[in-house]
């Protein structure tokens, strides 16, 4: 799968195939394109997961745990082969008492439109 790195300093992420932003203000799912997303602290809990990745999801976990390795998403999304399936790694950089930054992989279905 093609994975798209973005920098943004906003969570103003629009789905190319629908235009609609992709989460809510609640985090929750805004486009039907939506696939999974995975957030860099906890890489191991994917979020609204569809039915097609979840058993790959598992056998990557189990071989990442065989091999004594944490998940990796980057390496899961780069061994899916999805039709019009695209990855968008968004890291958001601010300021709070210091730089902080934070990184989130979202995969979307590029050829689901609204019906």
């Amino acid at each position: 799968m093609q994975i798209i790195e973005l920098e943004r300093d906003d969570w103003n992420f629009f789905c190319p195939a629908t235009g609609r932003l992709v989460f809510t203000d609640d985090g929750e799912p805004n486009t039907p394109a939506l696939r999974g997303s995975w957030c860099h602290e906890v890489p191991e809990e994917p979020m609204h997961l569809a039915e097609e990745l979840q058993p790959l999801w598992q056998e990557h976990l189990e071989a990442q745990e065989a091999a004594d390795e944490g998940a990796d998403v980057v390496l899961f999304l780069q061994s899916v082969q999805r039709p019009n399936w695209v990855a968008f790694e968004i890291t958001t950089c601010g300021m709070a008492c210091g730089p902080v930054w934070s990184t989130a992989w979202t995969v979307l279905d590029l050829g689901e439109g609204d019906s």
